[in-house]
């Protein structure tokens, strides 16, 4: 199970909802029974509060939940009140970020499509800061010390990656490899990490060349996670300049893609249109 308190307490919630429901409870009958007002079962059920050890107790009860997985929800919300890793980092962290994270460090499988810089989790460090501070004067400028815990913080996301439970799938536009971040000189080290990160046996680096044109979603951005439980969704994040959105299978989408549609599109790009990525294709041919 992982670590992440954020992950732990969206699980947590998952299954007590899903508790209530095998249990035939509305939301109102549960703040009924418990005397509480009907906004804090939904609030509970949303993530928008913690749920503490003693609700936990009370509410997998009134389920009639059998007692082994009474003591693993207890657990869970006792493991959901620890402190995050990346507390200090949360004045440069967004909601949704922080969400990203937390499903990024608890993926079994990670795939990740970008077509505009190199993905986070395969940054150099001078390439991030290159890029934060290019990103940093768009916006006016937010500091020094604001721009380098942006760039610690991506750097220890990288220890991700040394999980030997998790697969990471990375395709990226070729767009990517020819936009210039920083100088020459970065640019070249990110190259040579990007080669070293993708003879990992859990990590593969694939590239969309210009010459095959539009292909499908080519135009957003998107993570896809996937978990190792059969009570964790299938979670999709989307990244647009209007901002972030999480999407999971059990959401009200309206007319928003479903997660599975875009691991159908990573999957068909990944199987007949991604190439490997090469010294050559990175460096150019030799002279």
């Amino acid at each position: 199970m992982s670590e992440n308190p954020m992950f732990l307490r969206q699980r947590l919630r998952d299954r007590l909802k899903k508790a209530r429901e095998a249990a035939g409870q509305t939301q109102q009958q549960v703040a009924d029974a418990f005397g509480w007002s009907p906004s804090k079962v939904i609030r509970i059920e949303n993530g928008k509060i913690a749920v503490s050890i003693t609700d936990a107790m009370a509410l997998t009860s009134h389920y009639g939940v059998d007692e082994e997985e009474q003591h693993e929800l207890v657990e869970l919300a006792r493991a959901a009140r620890q402190p995050s890793w990346y507390a200090p980092y949360r004045q440069v962290m967004t909601p949704a970020l922080e969400a990203y994270i937390a499903y990024e460090e608890s993926a079994t499988i990670v795939r990740n499509y970008e077509r505009n810089v190199v993905p986070g989790l395969l940054q150099t460090e001078e390439y991030a800061r290159a890029l934060f501070k290019a990103l940093q004067e768009e916006a006016d400028g937010t500091g020094e010390r604001q721009l380098e815990l942006r760039v610690d913080l991506r750097m220890k996301r990288q220890k991700a990656l040394e999980s030997a439970d998790a697969q990471f799938f990375f395709i990226l536009d070729e767009a990517v490899l020819r936009r210039t971040v920083g100088t020459e000189a970065v640019m070249n080290q990110q190259y040579e990490t990007l080669l070293r990160l993708d003879a990992l046996a859990n990590v593969t680096i694939l590239y969309v060349p210009f010459t095959v044109g539009p292909y499908p979603l080519f135009r957003t951005p998107y993570q896809i996670f996937e978990f190792g439980t059969a009570n964790d969704d299938l979670v999709a994040y989307l990244e647009s300049p209007g901002g972030e959105a999480l999407l999971n299978e059990r959401a009200a989408l309206g007319e928003r893609k479903e997660p599975a549609d875009y691991l159908d599109a990573f999957w068909l790009v990944e199987k007949t249109l991604a190439r490997p990525i090469t010294r050559e294709v990175l460096f150019g041919p030799e002279d």
